[in-house]
């Protein structure tokens, strides 16, 4: 009896073998969240209501040389004071409308994971916003593309300290950030000052992938940076006042049953804006030239240095 040749294939058996989905979806990256919670947001607790801040300035005061005499009288001088007005209208959401069957025959959990990526989608575009005010920073060290060495991290250290915004009196300056990318992160990897055991207790930066407080600011990875073009970057060095974040509304969901698709809706959407701060300058006011005239405000950005780099 001649034995068969035929064979049972994955062409012919094609009935018997199902399409298996796999119990975890393959998700999109999701960075880090870093500018929002390096900046000022004090003014948020103000703005409950309104649409308009005014941040007054107030400019320090100028001495005057007294010559003995009462017929060298005291000159008053006064400052014209001004305002920064900061106008709360970057309002943006994210929405999705989710269909009965859908929701019956999926095998996720498609309610929180939309929920999850649309509240990302707020908090990305917050930090997109916050990165973008970098390039306005009329201080400014490096060049895109190029390697952040150390004096550059020194140069934009001492523009910082010149204006009296670092600190000397503790190990760490919490009130000031390094805010650097992946990219620029690199380039201070590969300087031994800044990796080696010999220059930071503990671990080196080579087994963390982390870099260390640089002259007493510490530091902060993100992803988010505005990029110029390829492989060139807005890094900074900034004071927690130099930038004004103002959250009016936070991230807030919205869920509505739409009996006409047969489908929940979901947004979420928040109200906020981000401004660099006007900062009056440490310089006094020169006094005026006589009784009754006034100076003009000097107004500055010197919190803040923008590290263009990689």
């Amino acid at each position: 009896m001649a034995v068969t040749t035929l064979e049972i294939t994955s062409t012919t058996h094609a009935a018997f073998l199902p399409d298996v989905w796999a119990d975890d979806t393959q998700d999109a990256v999701e960075f880090k969240e870093v500018l929002s919670m390096l900046v000022n947001s004090s003014h948020e607790s103000a703005m409950s209501m309104g649409r308009i801040l005014h941040i007054p300035h107030r400019s320090n005061m100028a001495t005057q040389t007294k010559t003995e005499g009462i017929s060298n009288t005291v000159v008053f001088n006064a400052i014209t004071q001004t305002n920064q007005d900061i106008t709360v209208s970057t309002y943006e959401y994210a929405a999705c409308l989710l269909n009965a069957v859908v929701q019956a025959q999926s095998k996720y959990n498609d309610r929180k994971a939309l929920a999850d990526k649309m509240g990302y989608a707020l908090v990305r575009g917050m930090e997109v916003a916050i990165a973008a005010l970098f390039q306005s920073f009329s201080q400014a060290v490096g060049q895109y593309g190029g390697s952040t060495d150390d004096s550059i991290i020194r140069n934009a250290w001492r523009l910082l300290a010149d204006a009296g915004f670092v600190e000397d009196s503790s190990d760490v300056d919490v009130s000031c950030a390094w805010v650097f990318s992946p990219g620029a992160e690199e380039t201070l990897f590969g300087q031994d000052r800044f990796v080696s055991r010999e220059f930071q207790s503990g671990k080196s930066a080579i087994e963390t992938a982390t870099l260390p407080s640089l002259y007493g600011i510490p530091t902060y990875r993100s992803n988010l940076l505005r990029a110029p073009s390829a492989g060139q970057h807005d890094n900074a060095c900034f004071d927690k006042s130099a930038v004004i974040l103002i959250r009016q509304v936070k991230p807030t969901p919205k869920t509505q049953y739409r009996i006409e698709y047969n489908a929940d809706a979901f947004l979420i959407y928040d109200l906020y804006a981000v401004a660099e701060a006007e900062q009056p300058t440490e310089a006094p006011t020169a006094a005026s030239a006589g009784t009754g005239n006034s100076e003009l405000e000097a107004l500055s950005d010197e919190g803040a240095v923008l590290i263009r780099g990689a």
